[in-house]
C-alpha cells in the first residue's frame, strides 16, 4: 500500500510492526475488561468505514458539506488531538465502532483496506471541497478539514498500537 498519504502510511506501518509475529493466540488475548489486539484492529477498522461511509454521502449531495465553526470544547479537544497527538484515556467508544469479534486475519485485512478507502475518499473530499475547508464533523473534535481527518485517523491508530504494544511487553 504504498501508495497511502504520509500520514496514514504511517498509521499501517505502526499496525504491521506492532502486531508482527503475533499467533492467534497473542491476538486474541486480552486483559479483564479491555480490547484484545484483534478487536482493537476491528475498532479502528470500523472507525475508518464510518467515516468512508459518512464522506461518501458528503460526496453525493448536491450542496456537500455544511460548514460549521466548533465550540470551545471542540477546539480544546481537537488541539488535544490533532495538534499534541494525545488522545485522552478513558472515553467509550460509540456503539457503532465497538468490536464484535472477528478473526485476527479478518481484522488484518479490513484494517488495511479500511485504511486504502479512506484514504482515497478523503481525496475525493479534497479534489472536491478543497483542502482549508471543515469537510465534516467528528462527533468529539468538532470540524475537521481533510488534512485534520488524516491527522485524526492516524493519530487514533497510533493511540491504539501503543495499547497492543503495552499488551505485549506485559505478556513476555
Amino acid at each position: 500500500m504504498a501508495s497511502l498519504s504520509p500520514l496514514l502510511q504511517r498509521a499501517l506501518h505502526s499496525i504491521e510492526t506492532t502486531t508482527a509475529g503475533m499467533t492467534d493466540e497473542e491476538m486474541l488475548r486480552h486483559p479483564e475488561g479491555k480490547w484484545s489486539p484483534a478487536e482493537i484492529l476491528e475498532h479502528l477498522s470500523l472507525a475508518y468505514s464510518t467515516t468512508v461511509t459518512r464522506m461518501r454521502d458528503l460526496l453525493e449531495k448536491p450542496q456537500g458539506v455544511e460548514v460549521r465553526h466548533p465550540s470551545l470544547r471542540e477546539r480544546i479537544a481537537g488541539f488535544l488531538v490533532i495538534r499534541l497527538n494525545y488522545i485522552p484515556p478513558g472515553r467509550k467508544s460509540p456503539e457503532r465502532i465497538v468490536p464484535k469479534g472477528i478473526s485476527p486475519a479478518e481484522a488484518h485485512k479490513a484494517v488495511r483496506a479500511g485504511l486504502a478507502d479512506i484514504d482515497q475518499v478523503i481525496s475525493e473530499c479534497a479534489q472536491r471541497f478543497g483542502t482549508r475547508s471543515f469537510i465534516m464533523v467528528h462527533p468529539i473534535l468538532g470540524p475537521l478539514t481533510v488534512k485534520e481527518w488524516r491527522k485524526f485517523h492516524c493519530v487514533h491508530t497510533l493511540h491504539h498500537m501503543r495499547q497492543v504494544q503495552r499488551m505485549r511487553q506485559s505478556h513476555t
